[in-house]
C-alpha cells in the first residue's frame, strides 16, 4: 500500500493521515488547501485500481452519491484518476461512531433503536426514490455523530455495491453492473432473494434494516453461524426467533416486534413495500409507546396520539396495528372523519365506562349530542340505527344507555335499559332450538332477527355443514367471530373449518379463517395439519407455508410454538436451547420429536455416534417428555 500522508490529490485535497483501509483501498482525513474544509478521501489500491470491475464499482459509488443530496446520506463531492493510475472519491467527512462500534453495547432501548432506524429508513426513501438500491446495509455502513443535542444522527455511508433500479425513471440510469445470479452483500445482513442470487429491489434493503432493528433491541442478531452456507439458508428457511428466545434477557413490546418480523418475512411482498410505509409504522408504534423517535424539536401541528387525553390504550393500539402491518404505499393522509371524532369519543368513554367511573357519562351524551346535530335525527332514531352501525360506534350509543338516566327517572334505576339491549343482542334459549330443528332456513330468519349472536351462528355452521353447504359453514364462522367480540371460538368450530380445507371449493377460505380470523386455535390448527399423516401433501404444505409466517407464529400457543422452535432448531445445541428456555411448554405434539432425541446413535460414518450428546449432561430431555407425555 502506498503512504499519501502529506500528497495532494487532485492540486487541493492536502491528505492528512489514514482512517482506515481494507482490501481495495483506503481511506483519509484531508483538508481542502482553499476552502480550509475537512473531508474524506477514499482511495483504490493499485492492484485494485486495475481491476475493471472494482473501478466500476467505484465509479457506481460516486455516481451513487453524487445524486443522493439527504441529511442522513454521506455526500460525495468529487471524483478522479491520480497520476499512478488510482481512482479517488471525496467524501463528507463524519466524525463519529459506527453503529457496528455502538453496538458493542447493546441491547439499545426501544425509543434509542426506533430512532436510529427511522432515520436509516429516511435515508433509503431518499436513495429508492432515485432509482438506488444499497444492497450492502449493515451497522458498518451507519455512522452515528453528534448533532445538536442528538448523539445519534444518522449519516448512511459506502454505495459501493449499490445498484441503479432498472424501473427509475432517470435520465442517464446507469445500467446494473452484476448479473442474476451473482450474490452480492454481506450474509449476515442479506435478504432471502440476495442468498438466491436473485435480481433484488428496495425490499432487500428493508430486510437488511430488519436484522439490524433486531440487533439493536437484542444485542444479537436473529441468523448467525460462522459457515457461510447454513447462514445463508437460515435466511432462505428458517422461521425468524422470537426476542423472547434469543434475547430473554429484555422486554419487547409486542407492537415492535411485528415490525421487526414484517421486515423479516422470507418473501418480498409480504415485507413493508417502502420505506415511506415502514416510517409511518415506527412513528405509530412510537406513539402508542410513549416513545421519542423524532429527530430535534416535535413538530407543533403533529398530534400525538400516546399523548392524547381522550384515548386509552387499547383503542391506541387497535388505531396502529394496520399501520404496523401495512404492506401498500399509503396515500395522503386524510383528515379525521366524523366517524374519527366519534370513535376517539367512544375510546374514552369505552375505558371509563369497564372502569366503573361516572365520567363516561359526558362523553358519550358529548358524541350522542354531536350526531343528533350532525344527522339532524332524533336520538331514538340514532339508537335504533346503532345495531347497523359499526361496533365500536354501536357501543358509544350503548353506553349512553347504560350510563345516562332517562329522563323522569331514578338515579338507581338508570342501568335498567342495560337488561333490555343485552337481552335483545342475543337470542331466547327456545327461539334458538326452534329454529335450529327447522334447520338453515330457520336458523337464517333467526340470524336476520339477531345479527350479533354468535350462538345464533354457530348452529347455522353446523347445520349448513351437515348438508354439505362447507361454503356457506364457513361464511356462518366468519360470521360467527365477528359476533364474538373477540372470545375464542369453540373447538369444534375449528375442526370444522379444519376439515374444510380438505375441500376443494372450500379450501382457500379454510385456510383464511384459520390464518387471519381465528387466533391461536387456527394458528394451532395449521400447526396440526402439517403433522397429520392422513392430511394429503398439498394442504401440509400449504399448512406449513402459513403457520411460518412470523404474524401467525406468534399467535401459536406455547405448546405450538415450541413444537416449531423445536423442529426449526438444527444443531444438537440448538435444540438443547429450545429444551432449556420452554420444554415446559411440551405437549403431545412434540412427543416423538422428543423421544427420537434420546436415541443414541444415528451419526457418523456408520451412523453408530450419538447425534445428541450434548442432551446427556442432565434431565432436561426427560423433562421436556414428561411434559409431554402428561399433555
Amino acid at each position: 500500500m502506498t503512504d499519501r500522508t502529506g500528497q495532494v490529490v487532485s492540486d487541493r485535497y492536502r491528505i492528512d493521515r489514514l482512517l482506515g483501509e481494507g482490501g481495495m483501498g483506503a481511506v483519509y482525513l484531508a483538508e481542502h488547501t482553499l476552502m480550509k474544509k475537512r473531508f474524506a478521501v477514499k482511495v483504490l489500491h493499485g492492484d485494485a485500481a486495475k481491476n475493471e470491475e472494482i473501478v466500476a464499482r467505484f465509479r457506481r459509488e460516486a455516481e451513487a452519491a453524487a445524486h443522493l443530496d439527504h441529511p442522513h446520506i454521506v455526500v460525495a463531492t468529487d471524483f478522479g484518476p491520480l497520476p499512478d493510475g488510482a481512482f479517488f472519491l471525496v467524501l463528507e467527512y463524519i466524525d463519529g461512531t459506527s453503529l457496528r462500534e455502538a453496538l458493542a453495547n447493546a441491547p439499545f432501548s426501544a425509543a434509542r433503536a426506533l430512532r436510529i432506524a427511522r432515520q436509516i429508513a429516511l435515508a433509503l426513501e431518499a436513495a429508492h426514490g432515485a432509482g438506488i438500491v444499497h444492497r450492502d446495509l449493515k451497522p458498518e455502513n451507519v455512522m452515528l455523530v453528534k448533532k445538536r443535542d442528538d448523539d445519534d444522527f444518522v449519516k448512511v455511508l459506502d454505495f459501493g455495491v449499490a445498484r441503479f433500479d432498472a424501473s427509475a425513471e432517470r435520465e442517464g440510469a446507469a445500467q446494473p453492473l452484476t448479473r442474476v445470479g451473482t450474490v452480492m452483500g454481506t450474509p449476515d445482513y442479506m435478504s432471502p432473494e440476495q442468498c438466491l442470487g436473485e435480481r433484488v429491489d428496495a425490499r432487500a434493503d428493508l430486510y437488511a434494516l430488519g436484522i439490524m432493528m433486531y440487533e439493536m433491541l437484542a444485542g444479537i442478531r436473529p441468523f448467525e453461524g460462522d459457515d457461510l452456507a447454513a447462514l445463508m439458508s437460515k435466511h432462505m428457511l428458517s422461521p425468524v426467533p422470537s426476542f423472547a428466545s434469543r434475547a430473554p434477557q429484555v422486554t419487547i413490546a409486542s407492537s415492535i416486534e411485528l415490525i421487526v418480523r414484517k421486515l423479516l418475512e422470507k418473501d418480498p411482498n409480504d415485507r413493508y413495500q417502502t420505506a415511506r410505509v415502514l416510517i409511518d409504522a415506527i412513528d405509530a408504534v412510537a406513539q402508542t409507546e410513549s416513545l421519542d423517535v423524532a429527530i430535534g424539536p416535535p413538530s407543533s401541528d403533529r398530534i400525538s396520539i400516546a399523548s392524547s387525553p381522550d384515548l386509552p390504550p387499547a383503542t391506541k393500539r387497535e388505531q396502529v396495528a394496520p399501520t404496523i402491518m401495512a404492506a401498500a404505499k399509503p396515500t395522503a393522509i386524510a383528515p379525521p372523519t366524523p366517524l374519527d371524532r366519534v370513535r376517539r369519543i367512544a375510546g374514552r368513554a369505552r375505558s371509563l365506562a369497564e372502569a366503573g367511573v361516572e365520567k363516561a357519562r359526558p362523553h358519550v351524551v358529548a358524541g350522542l349530542e354531536w350526531l343528533e346535530k350532525k344527522t339532524k335525527l332524533p336520538r331514538k332514531t340514532i339508537l335504533a340505527a346503532g345495531a347497523g352501525l359499526s361496533a365500536l360506534l354501536f357501543f358509544v350509543l350503548l353506553v349512553v344507555v347504560i350510563r345516562s338516566p332517562s329522563q323522569g327517572s331514578t338515579p338507581g334505576a338508570k342501568n335498567a335499559p342495560l337488561l333490555s339491549l343485552a337481552s335483545s343482542r342475543a337470542a331466547p334459549t327456545e327461539k334458538l332450538r326452534t329454529a335450529a330443528a327447522k334447520g338453515p332456513a330457520g336458523l337464517e330468519l333467526l340470524a336476520e332477527e339477531y345479527p350479533h349472536d354468535p350462538a345464533v351462528f354457530r348452529e347455522l355452521a353446523f347445520a349448513y355443514d351437515g348438508q354439505g353447504r362447507t361454503t356457506d359453514a364457513l361464511g356462518a364462522v366468519s360470521r360467527l367471530v365477528d359476533a364474538s367480540d373477540g372470545q375464542p371460538v369453540a373447538p369444534d368450530v375449528v375442526r370444522l373449518v379444519s376439515r374444510a380445507t380438505a375441500k376443494a371449493d372450500a379450501t382457500d377460505e379454510a385456510f383464511r379463517l384459520l390464518e387471519e380470523k381465528l387466533g391461536t386455535p387456527g394458528a394451532d390448527a395449521l400447526f396440526d395439519i402439517t403433522v397429520s399423516k392422513t392430511a394429503p401433501p398439498a394442504l401440509r404444505n400449504k399448512a406449513g407455508a402459513i403457520i411460518a409466517k412470523p404474524s401467525v407464529r406468534l399467535k401459536a400457543s406455547p405448546a405450538v410454538g415450541f413444537a416449531i422452535d423445536l423442529d426449526a432448531a438444527g444443531s444438537c445445541e440448538e435444540k438443547y436451547d429450545v429444551l432449556s428456555k420452554s420444554g415446559a411448554n411440551a405437549d403431545g405434539r412434540s412427543l416423538a420429536s422428543l423421544k427420537a432425541l434420546k436415541a443414541h446413535s444415528g451419526c457418523g460414518r456408520y451412523k453408530r455416534y450419538d447425534c445428541w450428546k450434548c442432551m446427556r449432561g442432565d434431565d432436561v430431555l426427560d423433562r421436556a417428555i414428561a411434559n409431554a407425555e402428561s399433555h
